[in-house]
């Protein structure tokens, strides 16, 4: 994501989806009806699938832990109910709250008025086309719609609001000081039994692995590939047909949309389709009116009012696929007949077409391209002959090397959990070598694939048993942690008592660090049991003393040197403080909702979220 994340909020909560009450709305959503009665659905709501890939699309791709999955699945099954009760209301937003909606996003404007042209610039920044967009911001309006009558409460009591404030907005003044454990190592002492005592304990720690070296012989596809000849003929007809891609072309392109509603009769279909006849025979008599009459005719809100345009976009634009198909097979200046999509009936113009690259410079990549689909067929014929060879004739790699035209090669030291060489890190190629027949046999591995189209095959040339580290080469390492686990267990005890008698009102000289304010909410680096004892601090008998244990890090004693009370509450502060409480009020409020949808709703989990409460159906 760019800057607008940080600087658009109102366009962030719609691409994303962001509900001020606190809800996910929108994001995923697109790939339900895709993937809707999937084999791999980990939901069904009201019968249509989440799955794996709504995951995918809701995170941005991005990978997530386990502990993140069921809140995500959870997030999307709400979605999924408030879209379908929403729906079902008939609360969808007509095109003129599209419309506006749109137009109203700072993030869209230049000089204070809507642009067509940024509207294009950071949609197409954020890999999404007008249409996506569009139906991201109609499921936010009717979500809104929806929800938005839980957000309305702002009963809440100045008394309320005035203790929260207090409490919300204190500070405290504090120092710290660290009792490292570094400082105490000179004070302690090792003797030769307690190393060997841990030596012994820990045995499995200073144990060198099982490791092998072997010589290999590798068939890939690539390599297949390379030796296959390409005729300038096929080059030359792969380039016509790609040249878009190829070229890097980008087109200028504008259009009229004729919206057809998902929902439209045949007869209501048949009516838009004959005024987008009539406004085409208008344009191919005079093209010089196709902004005019786009201002006039065109129901796409992003480029009605600027004539049409809709920006400059490439092959790699996300666009409907009729549209972009008919965009990229119109010459520079032509009007394209009439183009439907789940939008409407389109016209479309080019306005301009540049490329960024020449055929000689996408020459290479043609050859690369056409040798690679033909290696196909051939690998996959020769990855079965490979396979049988390297089994029939399991003596040596020379047979299967001679018949390939493959060098044997040589690895490095390779163990149960990996290999030095990137090509051959791979657990199938590794449990191959230890394997009775090959470790003990003295056989050639079976043919393994170790990535997308490339077999090994391997032979032992060097083993290695497992074999204890002696005492005397890790000595001194096991010596230093012995040394440290002391020191730190020193520095606790020391810190606890000068604490005690901090606390006690005895003077302790300690190198005390310049003061720091701290606030109640959370500070990094301070856990929230020590940041609540600094604040349980009676601010009439300061300088208070709080400390902790910190792994890692020692002994912290903090100081508490002052209070900082929290500024009054202005008028706008009790305003925010109050919608801020109102919308929990209202989160709330909609949790209940949600849970009431969900008996109106058939929700069945292949599997229940952790953390959603809901039982398998």
């Amino acid at each position: 994501m760019f800057d607008i994340v940080q600087k658009n909020k109102t366009l962030v909560q719609i691409v994303l989806g962001l509900v001020a009450l606190g809800l996910v709305i929108g994001a995923g959503v697109t790939g339900y009806s895709a993937m809707g009665g999937a084999d791999g659905a980990l939901v069904k709501v009201d019968g249509k699938s989440i799955t794996e890939y709504d995951v995918q699309q809701a995170t941005n791709g991005q990978p997530i832990s386990n502990e993140m999955r069921p809140m995500v699945v959870e997030q999307l099954v709400q979605q999924r109910l408030v879209l379908a009760a929403a729906d079902k209301l008939r609360l969808n937003p007509s095109t003129t709250q599209l419309q506006q909606a749109i137009a109203q996003i700072d993030a869209f404007h230049e000089n204070g008025k809507f642009s067509a042209k940024r509207y294009q610039e950071m949609l197409a920044a954020q890999q999404m086309s007008p249409a996506m967009f569009e139906q991201r911001v109609r499921e936010s309006i009717a979500a809104r719609t929806l929800l938005g009558a839980y957000s309305v409460t702002n009963i809440v009591p100045q008394t309320t609001l005035a203790r929260m404030a207090r409490l919300v907005g204190e500070r405290r003044e504090v120092q710290a000081t660290v009792l490292a454990p570094s400082t105490y190592v000179g004070q302690v002492a090792v003797s030769a039994d307690e190393i060997k005592k841990y030596y012994d304990g820990h045995a499995s720690e200073f144990k060198a692995p099982e490791m092998v070296r072997v010589e290999y012989v590798m068939l890939s596809r690539q390599q297949i590939a390379a030796q296959l000849p390409v005729s300038d003929a096929d080059i030359q007809q792969y380039f016509e047909t790609h040249r878009a891609e190829l070229l890097g072309e980008q087109r200028d392109v504008a259009h009229i949309l004729f919206e057809v509603p998902k929902d439209a009769k045949p007869d209501a279909k048949a009516k838009v389709r004959a005024e987008a006849e009539k406004v085409l025979a208008e344009l191919k008599a005079n093209p010089g009116r196709f902004a005019e009459l786009a201002k006039q005719y065109s129901k796409d809100p992003g480029s009605a009012a600027n004539g049409g345009e809709l920006g400059v976009f490439g092959a790699d634009a996300s666009l409907v696929p009729p549209f972009k198909e008919a965009m990229f097979k119109l010459p520079k200046g032509q009007l394209s007949d009439l183009v439907e999509t789940q939008f409407g009936f389109h016209i479309i113009r080019v306005n301009d077409i540049q490329a960024k690259s020449t055929f000689e410079q996408v020459k290479p990549q043609i050859v690369a391209k056409l040798q690679g689909e033909k290696a196909e067929s051939q690998y996959r014929s020769q990855a079965q002959a490979f396979s049988e060879l390297v089994y029939q004739k399991a003596d040596s790699l020379k047979p299967a090397a001679d018949e390939f035209k493959l060098p044997v090669q040589q690895s490095g030291w390779i163990t149960r959990q990996g290999a030095q060489d990137a090509q051959l890190n791979n657990p199938k190629l590794a449990e191959a070598v230890f394997s009775d027949d090959v470790l003990k046999g003295k056989h050639n591995s079976e043919a393994v694939e170790v990535a997308p189209d490339v077999l090994v095959s391997a032979r032992i040339l060097e083993h290695k048993p497992a074999q204890q580290t002696p005492l005397e080469t890790v000595r001194g390492d096991i010596e230093q942690r012995l040394k440290l686990e002391k020191a730190t267990k020193l520095a606790a005890e020391a810190g606890a008592k000068q604490l005690a008698a901090l606390q006690a009102g005895q003077a302790v000289e300690l190198p005390w660090q310049p003061s720091r304010p701290v606030a109640r909410l959370g500070e990094q680096g301070i856990d929230s049991a020590t940041l609540g004892a600094i604040f349980h601090a009676p601010a009439g008998k300061l300088p208070a003393y709080v400390g902790k244990d910190v792994p890692g890090a020692g002994y912290v004693i903090y100081k508490v040197v002052a209070e900082i009370p929290a500024p009054p509450l202005s008028d706008e502060m009790a305003l925010r403080m109050r919608q801020d409480v109102a919308r929990t009020y209202g989160q709330v409020e909609v949790a209940k909702y949600i849970d009431d949808l969900k008996k109106s709703f058939k929700v069945e989990y292949r599997k229940a979220p952790a953390d959603a409460g809901n039982p398998v159906e």
